[in-house]
């Protein structure tokens, strides 16, 4: 598979891990792009969509969208961040069945265990330690995040903009220890995730 599959691959399972079967407004997804992970402005978000949408990646109904694809669980290396001008130039879309990497569906509701893989986080970080640019933490993410909102009251969409403000502080930060250092700031025991 050409490495641009597997960024907009990567970018798709980012933006939809929360939302898996589910159709998502565009509107929230171009808020996701633009705003919460600032990966583009919205204006840009709104051509990577239609492209992704012209070229097969996306589906779209009554303005809603769905990957075309069911999810497929990724690596995803630390720091990542999609090839945004390339993915708006046009992708063509490729069926995940006729590439030649390993993917695993994921087909629980439970975006973090994978559908072959019964166990907790510590057999997932140790197939992902295999890939020395994996980070196994990416997977804890979402119930990071959380885990943050219900303890500290605060909206999700808060603690997504805080840890981003952390992220932009210091480039090298990963999302993932960002939104440690915010839920350490709402005083949150946060060491079940370390």
């Amino acid at each position: 598979m050409k490495d641009v599959e597997v960024e907009v691959r990567r970018l798709i399972y980012i933006s939809f891990n929360d939302y898996q079967n589910e159709w998502i407004s565009s509107e929230k997804l171009i808020r996701i792009w633009s705003l919460d992970f600032q990966w583009v402005d919205s204006k840009d978000a709104q051509k990577l969509l239609e492209s992704l949408i012209k070229t097969g990646w996306l589906h779209i109904e009554d303005n809603r969208v769905k990957p075309t694809d069911p999810l497929y669980s990724l690596e995803i290396p630390i720091g990542w961040n999609p090839m945004v001008r390339r993915m708006i130039e046009g992708v063509d879309f490729i069926p995940s069945g006729t590439n030649s990497i390993e993917e695993k569906p994921l087909v629980t509701t439970n975006p973090v265990v994978k559908s072959n893989d019964v166990s907790s986080f510590e057999d997932d970080n140790l197939s992902a330690s295999n890939d020395r640019f994996a980070d196994p933490m990416i997977q804890k993410i979402s119930k990071i995040r959380t885990h943050i909102a219900t303890v500290s009251g605060l909206e999700v969409r808060e603690i997504q903009r805080r840890a981003q403000r952390k992220r932009n502080a210091c480039a090298p930060m990963t999302l993932w220890m960002a939104l440690l250092l915010v839920g350490r700031e709402q005083r949150i025991d946060i060491s079940s995730f370390l």
